[in-house]
């Protein structure tokens, strides 16, 4: 065989083995996306929140953007150069810059959205509805943390608990520890929850207490916390990013310790009241803002029943079923408002109760309804109009009544016939049977009293005497 011809053969042998030889390294050390795994919680980085539907929460460029925290549980900075993130196992997303640290203990952000460009923004977003996989990767495309997102609900963020497993916070983090502490420092470092003047009690399913044009409006209570005087002149109230929907007046002074009430009637109006109303399901988030629109104080509210709050009490927002708008969300607060509205030192009280009028009381169109006796017992004139009497506890302000003055120690009978009349003789929507409970409301959805009606013979009453109810042979309406 020609010298040649050997020599081309042993090239192409050469040849062949380098290249199963770069093969077996590319196998070896070039793996794709999860093919190699460490143990959920042996790495100390960890994907420990995010948030994939976020309006509220801006990033440090002003942008709202879904985005992904990153943890570094151990004791020491950790480089994570060339490190990865992806929503695709398929695939690493994004890789972190060259320089990249993570201090021992702290959080790095990395903000998600195609719409940007930048060293800490991935070019993905991550699906509100959920069903995706996050994962973080080293630059060997080993996978170190992986997190199976979950549906996300507006500005809401998904926070990692100690035992791995996620849960829903109303109190987003991004780049601080998941805590109240956290969250107190996460709104700080933006200019959020460090001026006097912040939100402290919002009713969005009013029902009850009404405004001044005499409406069930819902409304918005901000207070002052400093102890001097806050000029709210030109601060806005809003419940969309961006809008300063209410501006309050020039000349708004609130002292110190102060509380305003700012009701929405969801209509534009030259008498002060905010253009919009609030949504009892929840979802929504009430924003405080300066002049400038720099927001000072924000909360999203939750699901609230009728004629419940959502009141900061402690640093914490709760629900309440004790709305105190003007004064402080506590139960002296309370007090000092119903006193306010002069239900304070007013006792009306059911008296006597018929189910089953046979003969004891006709009413104008000859009929023999069941019946009820109110009396005050105050040392006052009471206005019984828009209180409400009910048979159902879950409904209270079943019927309205009309403007009816009650005087000190004078007594009412209504029917309880169903025939629903507020002029002249009084008749209730419902009537009333053994094993009822009656209500009877104030108008401000204070319970004034309630009282069970047992099983009795017909005719007879449920009669309070000295303050002790017992069944009556001899009905006393009105008397």
């Amino acid at each position: 065989m020609p010298v040649s011809r050997k020599k081309y053969i042993l090239v192409l042998v050469l040849s062949a083995l380098c290249f199963l030889a770069a093969l077996l390294i590319a196998l070896r050390f070039s793996r794709g996306v999860g093919s190699d795994t460490v143990r959920l919680g042996e790495h100390p980085l960890r994907i420990s929140e995010f948030m994939a539907n976020n309006t509220a929460y801006p990033n440090p460029d002003g942008v709202f953007c879904d985005w992904v925290e990153i943890e570094n549980n151990s004791d020491h900075p950790f480089n994570v150069s060339g490190y990865r993130l992806s929503d695709d196992i398929t695939r690493a997303r994004y890789a972190f810059p060259v320089g990249t640290v993570i201090p021992a203990g702290g959080r790095i952000v990395v903000w998600c959205t195609v719409d940007r460009t930048g060293p800490f923004y991935a070019p993905f977003s991550i699906r509100k509805q959920g069903g995706e996989t996050l994962l973080l990767m080293n630059s060997a495309n080993t996978v170190l943390d992986r997190v199976d997102t979950l549906r996300c609900p507006r500005n809401l963020s998904l926070i990692r608990l100690d035992d791995d497993s996620m849960t829903v916070s109303a109190a987003p983090t991004p780049g601080y520890p998941n805590d109240e502490a956290g969250y107190a420092a996460y709104l700080a470092s933006t200019g959020q929850g460090v001026h006097t003047v912040r939100l402290s009690e919002i009713m969005s399913a009013e029902k009850l207490i009404c405004g001044p044009a005499g409406l069930p409006w819902d409304w918005i209570e901000v207070e002052n916390t400093g102890p001097e005087s806050a000029d709210l002149s030109g601060m806005h109230l809003s419940d969309k990013e961006g809008e300063g929907r209410y501006t309050f007046p020039e000349g708004t002074i609130l002292p110190p310790g102060g509380y305003l009430v700012v009701w929405c009637s969801g209509e534009e109006n030259p008498d002060g009241y905010a253009p919009f109303r609030l949504s009892k399901l929840g979802g929504e988030t009430v924003i405080l803002s300066d002049g400038t629109g720099t927001a000072l104080d924000r909360v999203q509210l939750p699901y609230l029943m009728d004629d419940t709050t959502y009141a900061r009490v402690g640093g914490e927002w709760i629900v309440s079923a004790d709305p105190t708008p003007g004064y402080p969300n506590d139960e002296a607060g309370y007090a000092a408002w119903v006193a306010s509205l002069g239900y304070g030192d007013v006792r009306v009280q059911f008296t006597e109760i018929c189910p089953k009028n046979l003969t004891s009381l006709r009413d104008a169109d000859g009929d023999y309804p069941d019946w009820i006796e109110l009396r005050n017992f105050s040392d006052r004139a009471v206005s019984l109009e828009g209180w409400y009497l009910s048979d159902n506890p879950e409904k209270p302000a079943r019927w309205r009544m009309p403007a009816v003055t009650l005087g000190a120690g004078e007594r009412l009978v209504i029917f309880a016939s169903g025939k629903d009349r507020v002029a002249g003789e009084l008749h209730t929507d419902f009537s009333v049977s053994a094993g009822e409970t009656l209500t009877l409301l104030t108008p401000i959805g204070v319970v004034a009293d309630r009282v069970e009606i047992p099983g009795m013979a017909q005719d007879h009453s449920w009669a309070r005497t000295d303050g002790e109810w017992a069944e009556s042979a001899a009905p006393t309406p009105g008397e």
